[in-house]
C-alpha cells in the first residue's frame, strides 16, 4: 500500500581614557557603576531560548507527549514509535526540500512575470512567493513499530503538525481539502466533534489506496494538529479512533 511523505555572539568592546590635567571624575555610587563592564554586559545579555523544538517530542511507556504543543495521549497497548532521531531527521529533510520546492517555484513565477508582454521587474509588480510549508512528524507508531515514516505499516498512527497556511489554514478547511480527490470515498463527512473540553474537526474516508483512515485536526498557535488512524477494516478503524479520547491538554 502507498503512502504520502506525510520539519543559532554578542562582542562587546568598552574602552577609557582620561588626561592627567582633567580633574578627577566624581565617583557613581549606584549598583551598576560599581560593577565592572564585563559584568554589567553580561547581564544585559539576553538569555538562550529555552523553548522546545516543534517536533519535540516522546514516547515513555504507552505515553507519548509533545514538549512544544504540551499535550499527551495514550497509544494502544503494546504499540511501539517510530526512533525519535529517524523521525526527526525526516522533518529535517522535509523541510529542506519544502523549501528547496519553494525557492524554484518563486525563480520560475519571476522568469515568466519577466518574460511576458509588458512585464515589469519592479518590486511591486514581482509575484507573490509563496509562504513554505512547516510539515512535522510528531510520532509514527504501529503494533510491531516502524523503521521509517515512509514504512506501509497497517493499523497505524501519525500525530503530526502543519504550519497554518492559506488557504487551508483552519481545521475544517484541511478536513475539506482531504476528501477533494475523486477516488476519496467519504465515510463521515468533516464535523466538529470535542473531547476533554478541546475541539477537533473530524473527517472519515476510504483513500484512494484503500486505507480506512480517520483524521482529528484542532488548531494550536500558528499550528494545524492532527491524529491520524488507519486501519484495514471499518470495525479496526472504530476501535482505534477512540484512543482520541485520551488526548489531555496543558
Amino acid at each position: 500500500m502507498r503512502f504520502s511523505r506525510l520539519g543559532f555572539a554578542f562582542l562587546a568592546l568598552t574602552t577609557w581614557g582620561a588626561t592627567q590635567d582633567q580633574p578627577a571624575a566624581k565617583t557613581d555610587a549606584s549598583p551598576a557603576a560599581a560593577q565592572p563592564a564585563a559584568t554589567r554586559d553580561q547581564a544585559s545579555t539576553p538569555a538562550p531560548s529555552t523553548s522546545p523544538a516543534v517536533d519535540a517530542a516522546s514516547v515513555k511507556g504507552s505515553t507519548f507527549q509533545s514538549d512544544y504543543f504540551k499535550f499527551t495521549y495514550e497509544l494502544p497497548a503494546g504499540w511501539k514509535a517510530l526512533d525519535d532521531s529517524v523521525r526527526m531527521k525526516s522533518n529535517h529533510d522535509v523541510l529542506a526540500e519544502d523549501a528547496e520546492t519553494s525557492k524554484m517555484a518563486a525563480a520560475a513565477a519571476a522568469q515568466k512575470k519577466a518574460s511576458t508582454k509588458g512585464g515589469s521587474k519592479s518590486p511591486s509588480n514581482a509575484p507573490a512567493v509563496s509562504p513554505v510549508a512547516e510539515r512535522y512528524s510528531l510520532m509514527a507508531a504501529s503494533p510491531n513499530g516502524l523503521n521509517s515514516l515512509a514504512a506501509p505499516v497497517l493499523p497505524r498512527i501519525n500525530i503530526w503538525a502543519h504550519r497554518r497556511v492559506p488557504p487551508f489554514d483552519s481545521p475544517m478547511e484541511h478536513a475539506r481539502s482531504a476528501i477533494g480527490g475523486k477516488h476519496s470515498n467519504v465515510l463521515v463527512a468533516p464535523q466538529e466533534v470535542t473531547y476533554n473540553g478541546h475541539t477537533f474537526t473530524r473527517v472519515q474516508l476510504i483513500t484512494p489506496g484503500g486505507q480506512y483512515q480517520s483524521r482529528y485536526i484542532t488548531e494550536i498557535g500558528e499550528y494545524l494538529v492532527g491524529f491520524d488512524f488507519l486501519a484495514e477494516s471499518e470495525r479496526e478503524l472504530v476501535e482505534l479512533s477512540e484512543t482520541i479520547k485520551s488526548v489531555r491538554f496543558q
